[in-house]
């Protein structure tokens, strides 16, 4: 282990037996002791057939034995001092792998610590000191077990009577993960050194928010995801006028990063309300944002108004516009938009509510380039939940060559993948992702991670960086509108929609970048609640039709929950959707349902059965099928804590299925 991670129990251990005892008794006053015994045993069984191959078996047998011992509420010769809180954890792991050509066996230590003191904590300037380090070893589906190691240690200095009450934090960390399935080893090590600085301030009728924080991430078993950071934000909100009833807000965030993925953004967002009577308010806004990344610069202004009046509880009425004004490699692009929206609501006989909407959007559009191509920086998109669909980017004609895409943001880990270090994660074509060109537009199209491989995930954010091709000298125009309907009688609710885009062109010449959108859908709700049942259902057809795409859709969900007795309740949902696409020519289903049994029949037993299906079904990508289920019991007798669990859990993608089964049981004493 390195120096700079060294536990410092040891340094505190040894200050206390350096004192004489009647020295210690007057210098240190022990807190209240707890501690808990913990035990857990685990037995994995896995199966996996591929098409055109023999299966392979894989077995797993898991043995662990923890102590944890705490002191809170130490205090050193008087509370108002220095208060100390000390923590130990030390533990044994076993583990017998068996696999169709071998056995293994391993054996390690759970060992940890948790140190945490506040000197002069009641005082204007005090100084919290923390260090911590956790050992664990976690079972993963299909991708067998990870040992992972964490570590923290920092200070924090308050400064609470400042004109702006200030902290600042200096704090280390270090996550080392090693993860096995069978022999085969995949490895993690990140160590960051980070400073943060944080002041904040509020009056009567105004705040003031500051944020400073320096990231060094050092990639050890990948040095190249190494990168530096620093991230600054200011927020200032005042309310004014005789009722304080108007207010303004300034939001500035600069950030840069250098190292695997260079990235300089800076942000500012400037709004102003106006409360002009109950019934009408105005809203005026200023937004800039600057990102540079790849040696490209992107800069854009945006300026919008907006007017809202209500009229008595039956009529909004939205009216406004916006200019922004966008300068990009090679060239500019000025918009310019108004808009006018209404929304009515009346009440009808038999307990209804007829709800209407109808609003329109005028738009002019001048683009001015040098060449026939420019670029955009980190375009953001994030993928779908539960299912990573296809992504579309904004622009069409896309140079597919001098497409980058980085995830600058984490979702859940899915089963049988690693955490990667970062963000920032460079994703790789062909392994993350593929391309797939619908008419003149790109869609990315996510690959699911697999061990190390970190994947494009269901909730994963991303950055694009791509190159386009642009029309040098063009001038066009948009209309769009839009309208709704729906009835609602509280137990059913049909409805019904339109949305329209038209561009033409004013000067210049259209190479592909006008794009006419319209959207139809009519849908039904059925919903009601009596007895403990409480059910929802949905349907929808809509039609989707535009230059560049074409598809009819398919939507329904459901949702239904029992609560007959209060000890027991059932939830199922399930969410579903067919796409017919018509260029290229496929189909794509999605299935994502759920349900969930707790019953308790006394306080202090809980059983849970969850249970989950995912599904994607498409006639140009590999069908791929998820399925888990559960049967968990929590049983709390007095200080035992017993938890008993059964899992199952099944993945097939392509020719390849995988069945998982797991039995686990933990047992923890308290004292």
């Amino acid at each position: 282990m390195k120096k700079g991670f060294r536990c410092p129990l040891a340094w505190v251990a040894a200050a206390l037996l350096w004192f004489p005892r009647a020295a210690r008794a007057e210098l240190i006053h022990l807190g209240k002791w707890n501690g808990a015994l913990e035990g857990a045993v685990e037995l994995i069984r896995q199966e996996t057939q591929a098409q055109g191959a023999s299966s392979a078996s894989f077995r797993n047998a898991y043995l662990a034995e923890q102590l944890t011992l705490n002191n809170s509420g130490m205090a050193i010769v008087d509370p108002r001092l220095m208060n100390v809180s000390l923590g130990g954890t030390f533990g044994l792991s076993q583990e017998w792998v068996t696999t169709d050509n071998e056995h293994l066996f391993h054996q390690g230590t759970l060992n940890g610590y948790d140190f945490f003191s506040t000197l002069l904590g009641e005082q204007a300037t005090s100084l919290n000191g923390f260090a911590s380090r956790n050992q664990s070893l976690l079972s993963r589906e299909q991708a067998g077990r990870s040992d992972v190691i964490t570590e923290n240690r920092g200070v924090t200095l308050f400064a609470r009577r400042l004109y702006l009450p200030s902290t600042l934090t200096f704090r280390q960390e270090k996550e080392q993960e090693e993860s096995r399935t069978g022999n085969a080893i995949a490895r993690r090590e990140d160590e960051r050194k980070i400073i943060s600085y944080a002041a904040e301030r509020g009056w009567d009728d105004r705040e003031l928010n500051l944020r400073y924080e320096f990231t060094d991430l050092a990639a050890i078993v990948i040095p190249t995801l190494s990168h530096q950071s620093h991230e600054t934000n200011l927020n200032y909100g005042l309310d004014f006028g005789s009722e304080l009833n108007r207010h303004i807000n300034s939001d500035a965030r600069y950030f840069t990063r250098s190292g695997s993925t260079d990235l300089t953004t800076l942000t500012l967002n400037e709004k102003l309300l106006l409360d002009h009577t109950e019934r009408f308010r105005s809203e005026y806004r200023y937004f800039l944002l600057n990102t540079e990344t790849a040696g490209q610069t992107s800069t854009a202004h945006t300026m919008e108004i907006n007017f809202h009046h209500q009229l008595y509880d039956s009529l909004i009425t939205v009216a406004g516009g916006d200019l922004l004004l966008q300068a990009l490699p090679g060239g500019s692009q000025q918009t310019l938009r108004n808009r006018l929206d209404f929304n009515y609501t009346k009440r009808v006989p038999a307990q209804g509510r007829l709800n209407a909407g109808l609003g329109g959007r005028l738009e002019w559009h001048k683009n001015r380039f040098d060449s026939t191509e420019s670029f955009i920086p980190q375009e953001t998109h994030v993928a779908t939940e539960p299912i990573a669909l296809p992504i579309t980017l904004d622009n069409p004609l896309v140079v597919s060559s001098s497409l980058s895409v980085t995830k600058t943001a984490l979702g859940a880990i899915p089963p049988g993948c690693l955490t990667p270090s970062g963000p920032p994660v460079p994703l790789v074509l062909g392994r993350d992702y593929t391309l797939l060109s619908v008419g003149n537009a790109v869609q990315i199209v996510p690959v699911g991670c697999s061990a190390a491989a970190p994947g494009l995930n269901p909730g994963d954010t991303i950055g694009v960086d791509y190159q386009f091709t642009v029309s040098p000298a063009l001038t066009f125009s948009a209309q769009n509108y839009r309208m709704d309907i729906s009835m609602d009688y509280r137990w059913i609710r049909p409805y019904a929609m339109h949305n329209q885009t038209t561009q033409e062109v004013i000067a210049g010449i259209d190479n592909g970048v006008l794009d006419n959108q319209m959207t139809d859908a009519v849908g039904l709700e059925l919903r009601g609640e009596k007895h403990g049942i409480r059910a929802s259902t949905l349907g929808e057809l809509s039609r989707y039709t535009s230059t560049r795409l074409e598809y009819h859709r398919l939507h329904s969900t459901q949702l239904i929950s029992f609560s007959l007795r209060s000890d027991l309740t059932v939830i199922f949902s399930m969410d579903e959707a067919i796409i017919d696409y018509n260029n290229p020519v496929h189909k794509t289903r999605t299935i994502a349902a759920t349900t969930g049994l707790t019953y308790a029949p006394r306080p202090n037993l809980i059983v849970e059965m969850p249970c989950s299906l995912t599904q994607l079904k498409d006639s140009l990508l590999p069908s791929e099928r998820r399925t888990k289920a559960a049967l968990k019991l929590r049983w709390y007798l007095r200080e035992l804590e017993i938890h008993p669990s059964l899992d199952f859990y099944g993945w097939r993608q392509g020719g390849s299925t995988t069945r998982e089964y797991r039995a686990l049981l933990r047992l923890k004493r308290h004292f």
